[in-house]
């Protein structure tokens, strides 16, 4: 039997097994490190159970993985974080069983699990373990386990490791001051974008929308906000920032009670929006940015927070019970923010709330370190940010020569100068806390990613980055996008016998619409059994059952551009394409891209270009392309091109419903669309 690990995002993971005999019992054990989240007096840990289903940008290249989505340009990865889903009404076949030691060193005043129902022991006053009640639950949201501790016990200190002559390790956690309101709050740039994305179809978006509203009812007059939306397209509501007046709110909140979750996650469209406001030299810019992140072009969309935020502030909401923690976490890492996390089950005006509080006024700002008298080198993070709220900076480093320094924390606590000096001693000998050495080595890794993470996502890491990280994981035994855990049993069981691969399936999010993902009419060709997998399901950033489309008197300047230089606006109507496209069924208008939709439907809004009375499309099929080449072009395709399953030509926009009217059609898109 063999056993490989892929790491194909920070956290997402392929474990795959080779030579498993039928009724055969493999166990894999494998162990990780991860510092607990605390905040305001409590500890979080949250284990993922699920990969929620990824927006793939991109014109498809192909396939390298067992995923329902094609590689694409924008993410060459793509088949290999989309893992299928299973079909509605069913679950996976295989259960969870979660077991927790709290072992908290201080007493601990209560501990819950606010997505699972779980049992609690309290052996003592520092300990708890918990265990899930029921082992037959859907492995459908993460596993968020808090316990709160009592007050002022988190104290600044720091662990160390040496184990031999080699460098020694240093984990250094420094408590910030407390958060002090200032006594007149500055005037503040709020921008709130929100996700309105197919899966946030349902309570993710109404969570957004309440957490939202409860922020703009509580704004000061002298602050200024605006509002994007985005799904397929990004929409800004007005045409510049307004300031906080009863009648701006008013169009703001009736303008959130219209919005509606539908199409794909073009993210990068609504951080370009954000980033391309002028900036306001006398107001502190605030982005607070609502989704579930369910984006497979993580890299590039914290890339574009990294590189256009400028003085800005991010401060990301992962809304939803099973939410991409990596690029929430990396939005507010890189945007200088904090992240924040509504459960469904959440209130949100109490994260709202404490949202607000945060902003208000940092607990510390423009942070420095300092480590006079310590041989200290490769410090993670070499900058640290601001400091929102109560919860402790974790700096790791590597050192060379034991001795005695300090550890000095200085920067502005509510505008005074803030010194904190911490007394360190770096044994020459330590053989205990030897996860310390793991969490430097992925903290390093983790920065040497981010020095290209436009590269990260197009899969071409600089060689000597590369080299650098695949040193320190052999060396850590970590894994990475570079680095993988092999297991490999020497004997053989089945030898000549026949071989058989099964992909496993997941499940569908708790809380996301499956029609919100994968379109109208997926969910009953799933269950009648019209398609074998989700590959072949409606896919895309597919808007069924009518899209929001912009409604505000200006849109950001990209969109400006896109839609100045398209003739789309001047393309016929169409009433006979609207017509048949009104009477055919959900499972084969679910097959047009939402901009290819919007086209025929409101081309004066559609940012399709139009050229010559014909469109450019890409067109997906079941089959390869010399199958169905003849009838193709009969339905009006004029073929420019076929790669595999793929085929790209031009068509007139009147012949559309033609087109996908074809069985062996999975998807028709125009040339720029996007993948579900």
């Amino acid at each position: 039997m063999a056993a490989l690990l892929d790491q194909e995002r920070p956290n997402i993971f392929t474990q795959a097994l080779a030579n498993l005999m039928p009724g055969a019992s493999v166990e894999i054990e494998i162990t990780y490190v991860e510092p607990l989240r605390y905040a305001g007096g409590a500890f979080e840990l949250a284990f993922p159970t699920v990969v929620g289903p990824r927006f793939i940008p991109g014109a498809p290249t192909g396939a390298s993985g067992t995923g329902w989505a094609d590689d694409t340009t924008d993410v060459p990865d793509a088949s290999r974080i989309t893992p299928p889903v299973v079909a509605p009404g069913t679950r996976p076949g295989h259960d969870i069983d979660i077991a927790a030691t709290i072992d908290a060193g201080v007493p601990i005043l209560d501990v819950t699990a606010p997505l699972h129902e779980v049992d609690v022991e309290r052996p003592g006053p520092n300990l708890a373990r918990v265990r899930l009640r029921d082992r037959a639950e859907i492995p459908n949201r993460d596993f968020v386990l808090r316990y709160a501790v009592a007050e002022d016990t988190v104290r600044s200190g720091y662990l160390a490791h040496r184990d031999g002559a080699g460098d020694g390790y240093l984990s250094v956690v420094l408590v910030p001051p407390r958060h002090v309101a200032p006594r007149e709050a500055a005037p503040k740039e709020l921008v709130f974008v929100i996700d309105r994305s197919g899966s946030q179809a349902g309570l993710p978006l109404q969570k957004a929308k309440e957490t939202m509203s409860w922020i703009l009812d509580h704004l000061n007059p002298s602050d200024t906000f605006q509002i994007i939306d985005f799904g397929s397209t990004a929409n800004v509501l007005f045409a510049a920032p307004e300031l906080a007046t009863e009648s701006a709110k008013q169009r703001a909140r009736a303008h959130i009670a219209t919005l509606e979750a539908n199409g794909g996650t073009m993210m990068a469209d609504a951080v370009r929006a954000a980033c391309a406001i002028p900036a306001d030299a006398h107001r502190l810019r605030i982005v607070t940015f609502m989704t579930d992140g369910y984006v497979g072009n993580d890299f590039e969309i914290l890339g574009m927070v990294r590189a256009l935020r400028g003085t800005s502030r991010w401060f990301p909401f992962g809304t939803g019970n099973a939410v991409n923690r990596f690029l929430i976490d990396g939005m507010a890492r890189e945007g200088g923010g904090e992240p924040d996390y509504v459960l469904l089950s959440d209130p949100g005006e109490k994260v709202a709330a404490r949202f607000y509080e945060k902003i208000a006024a940092p607990a510390l700002t423009d942070v420095r370190l300092e480590f006079p008298g310590l041989d200290v080198t490769d410090v993670t993070p070499s900058e640290p940010s601001d400091v929102w709220a109560e919860r402790p900076l974790v700096i790791h480093a590597r050192y060379r020569a034991p001795g005695k320094g300090q550890v000095v924390l200085q920067g502005y606590r509510a505008g005074q100068p803030y010194r904190q000096v911490l007394d360190v001693t770096l044994p020459a000998a330590a053989p205990e806390h030897a996860a310390i050495a793991s969490m430097w080595a992925r903290a390093r890794v983790d920065d040497l990613m981010a020095r290209d993470l436009g590269a990260a996502q197009r899969g071409e890491v600089p060689d000597a980055i590369r080299e650098e990280i695949v040193s320190l994981a052999l060396a850590h035994r970590l894994m990475t996008q570079f680095t993988s855990f092999v297991a490999v049993e020497d004997r053989v069981v089945n030898e000549g016998g026949k071989q058989h691969t099964e992909t496993v399936e997941v499940a569908m999010p708790d809380g996301v619409s499956y029609e919100g993902v994968f379109g109208a009419g997926a969910r009953d060709a799933v269950a009648a059994g019209k398609v074998n997998r989700l590959a072949a399901a409606p896919a895309s950033r597919a808007e069924m059952g009518g899209a929001q489309e912009p409604s505000g008197p200006a849109l950001d300047s990209l969109m400006k551009h896109r839609r100045a230089d398209s003739p789309a606006a001047a393309a016929p109507t169409h009433e006979e394409d609207r017509r048949q496209l009104a009477q055919l069924d959900d499972a084969v208008r679910a097959k047009l891209s939402f901009g290819l939709v919007t086209l025929l439907t409101d081309p004066s809004v559609a940012s399709v270009r139009v050229t010559g009375g014909r469109v450019t499309v890409r067109v997906r099929l079941r089959e390869r392309a010399g199958e169905m080449r003849a009838a193709l072009e009969a339905a009006g395709l004029a073929i420019t091109e076929t790669k595999g399953r793929l085929v790209i030509g031009t068509i007139e926009p009147g012949r559309l419903a033609a087109l996908t009217a074809l069985g062996g059609v999975q998807r028709v898109a125009e040339s720029s669309d996007g993948v579900r």
